[in-house]
């Protein structure tokens, strides 16, 4: 365990931080950390960033930058002379750079507390929560507010290449950031999205995840109620109402938060409610009926009802910045989702390929099925990494079953066990492949991504469509594909 010099009241503040002062970042290539850094140096400050190695896409995007990289963590990487050294969560206690820091006295932080006080500080706080769609929801706020002249300062988890960069510190009236319920730093273990202070807070869902730190969906509840409970009297929190064990939480919320509280979905007892849902390929366009029988039209370039939901909750935000509804749904018309989000990889005479970052069953199962509905002419092939803690665990064993039922055929990768994983809590991948089977879908275990690209080479028929699912590289599979068809 830590000793007391690591506490969260410790932390050193953001705002005693000189304008040229030095900042050490510890684990700078994760996306948050690296996007930050580059940020902070841009404004002005002297940033050196440490990390095992730096890989792509973060590897590019640091040396191009102004950060003083340093490979390999080592004692010697940290300045003495820092003016703050930002722990990242991925960072143990029993690591020497942090002897170096505790042993030294040097001012430290965390990721989320910095980027609350660098980014979010003394603004409007838009955060967008929730188990699934929150890069989603969080592009779709920043680009609408962008288009409306609002400029916002945003942090969003993944990769916009319209925004060209993740994070940036613009604006001094509104953010916009991407709440995530993993945990902050290694003595803390709270999650980061409570050190966000919403005064605007969108739940899209809240289902079991991230079994590495939380036991149970109680433990994940009870996460998201502190954060619906810290949005003061005059902000809101923008609840979807299209999941039971969402509408049970609400029903609480209602009791204990200080918020008002705004609820959207198909439900017919949304506030705001999605009605004449069409899709035509990879676009959409839906109608909205407010609780006032106010209607308004809203049209995407992405597909599916789940990013119905994520544009509802986004218009609603916007509507609280005091946006009008034919604004909000002039902008949403020319969003572009984040990288690795229906990301259309390839699309010729051959193949289709498309990428997505789902790895929950809930997310698989609508990301397959809308798949499909786009492309219903085509042969669909579900090729699936279980990547996450979460899922190369058996905690979604059976619902990972149900997850390809709109599939014509399915791929299930095998699974690279963690440091705590174990045969007894290891996803059984033959038995989800039998269980698929089983359906009548056509389902194999392959278990490397080189011989899965060399499978669907030899096998896939003219016009088919791949889909890839991974929240992670799938060991560079997606590449492989396109230039193997291109």
């Amino acid at each position: 365990m830590p000793k007391d010099y690591f506490k969260l009241e410790n932390i050193t503040s953001f705002n005693d931080i000189p304008k040229n002062g030095k900042i050490y970042f510890m684990g700078v290539s994760g996306v948050a950390m690296g996007q930050l850094a580059v940020a902070l140096s841009e404004e002005g400050y002297n940033v050196i960033g440490g990390d095992r190695q730096f890989y792509e896409p973060m590897g590019s995007f640091l040396r191009n930058s102004n950060v003083t990289l340093l490979e390999g963590y080592k004692a010697s990487n940290v300045p003495l002379d820092a003016d703050l050294v930002v722990i990242g969560n991925a960072i143990p206690y029993k690591f020497d750079e942090i002897a170096v820091v505790e042993e030294n006295n040097l001012p430290y932080t965390c990721f989320p507390r910095l980027l609350s006080e660098a980014v979010i500080s003394k603004k409007s706080s838009i955060v967008a929560s929730g188990t699934h769609g929150k890069t989603t929801t969080t592009t779709m706020t920043a680009h609408v507010l962008r288009e409306a002249a609002k400029v916002p300062s945003f942090f969003i988890g993944g990769v916009v290449e319209s925004f060209g960069k993740s994070l940036s510190i613009d604006s001094k009236e509104v953010s916009v950031v991407e709440g995530d319920e993993y945990d902050d730093v290694f003595f803390s273990k709270k999650a980061k999205f409570l050190h966000y202070a919403p005064t605007t807070c969108i739940v899209n869902a809240v289902e079991f995840d991230h079994a590495d730190l939380y036991e149970s969906i109680e433990e994940i509840d009870k996460a998201f109620t502190k954060l619906v409970n810290i949005v003061p009297e005059t902000g809101i929190a923008i609840v979807c109402a299209d999941y039971d064990h969402l509408n049970e939480l609400t029903n609480s919320w209602k009791k204990s938060s200080k918020c008002q509280i705004i609820t959207f979905g198909e439900s017919e007892k949304s506030d705001y409610r999605i009605t004449n849902f069409k899709q035509t390929g990879m676009e959409q366009s839906f109608e909205v009926v407010s609780k006032d029988n106010e209607t308004f039209t809203l049209e995407l370039s992405v597909p599916g009802i789940y990013n119905s939901r994520n544009a509802l909750a986004s218009a609603i935000a916007c509507l609280k910045e005091g946006l009008t509804t034919e604004e909000i749904a002039k902008h949403l018309k020319t969003f572009k989702p984040a990288k690795r989000r229906q990301e259309v990889l390839l699309n010729n005479d051959k193949i289709t390929i498309i990428s997505d970052f789902a790895h929950h069953p809930t997310a698989v199962s609508h990301t397959v099925q809308t798949i499909k509905s786009a492309y219903p002419d085509k042969k669909l092939w579900a090729v699936f990494e279980p990547r996450s803690t979460t899922s190369r665990r058996k905690y979604f064993q059976d619902d990972y079953a149900v997850s390809f039922e709109n599939a014509d055929k399915a791929i299930i990768c095998g699974v690279t066990a963690g440091f705590r994983d174990t045969e007894d809590n290891t996803l059984n991948i033959q038995q989800l492949c039998d269980d698929i089977n089983s359906k009548g879908i056509d389902c194999l275990a392959i278990e490397k991504a080189n011989d899965i690209c060399e499978h669907l080479v030899k096998n896939v028929g003219e016009k088919d469509l791949i889909l890839i699912m991974s929240n992670g590289s799938f060991d560079g599979l997606m590449g492989s594909l396109v230039s193997s068809y291109s």
